[in-house]
């Protein structure tokens, strides 16, 4: 008599039709057509895919839309490197402000999903799954502020930092926020440049 050697492998599991990647795009660009009225309905469509493929992967809504912030502000921490190399600290200080207008005119996708949450917001509820990412997201911006103080006026105080973050951060960021996902025209790069350098180059204030 004959015995089978066959075995039995289990239900066989089809490959997923999307990576964490595509879905994350078709979130960004979600939000990038809808704003914060994107919905997982949205992205569905964008992918030609039922709800159960994304809740697959991410928990909740929140947790997909802000897995699409956090990977975006990754992107605009990577451009941090090559700042360190510039020698003159005001020049340094520019340099990172215009970060800011040239990220939001090459990546206008990610530059709308940035606008979407709030840092602290999003550490105060972290959605499902971000709980051990948002705390430290932004310490690359922390550090670099706080190197940019230290060269620019020789020390790294409450007042140096403020003075850095507002020449570095929040001049350009107030000039290009009403654009962000918008093409930012070329123009408005001199008066963004004129206007970090015109902080960087400030006293501090007693």
């Amino acid at each position: 008599m004959m015995v089978s050697t066959l075995t039995y492998a289990g239900p066989v599991v089809k490959p997923a039709r999307f990576t964490s990647e595509e879905i994350l795009d078709a979130a960004a660009q979600a939000v990038h057509t809808h704003w914060r009225s994107a919905t997982v309905a949205h992205v569905t469509a964008l992918l030609g895919a039922p709800s159960g493929s994304i809740y697959h992967r991410f928990a909740s809504r929140d947790a997909l839309f802000a897995s699409a912030w956090v990977r975006a502000v990754g992107r605009f921490h990577a451009q941090f490197d090559d700042i360190r190399e510039i020698s003159d600290p005001v020049e340094a200080i520019v340099e990172t402000g215009m970060l800011i207008p040239t990220f939001c005119r090459a990546n206008p996708v990610d530059a709308r999903m940035l606008t979407v949450y709030r840092h602290r917001d999003l550490v105060a509820a972290p959605p499902a799954g971000l709980e051990d990412v948002l705390p430290d997201l932004n310490a690359p911006v922390g550090g670099l502020i706080a190197h940019l103080a230290e060269r620019r006026y020789g020390q790294v105080s409450r007042r140096s930092l403020e003075v850095t973050a507002l020449a570095a951060r929040d001049t350009p960021l107030g000039m290009v926020r009403t654009l962000l996902g918008e093409p930012i025209p070329i123009w408005l790069d001199n008066p963004i440049r004129a206007a970090i350098r015109a902080v960087a180059e400030l006293d501090l204030p007693h």
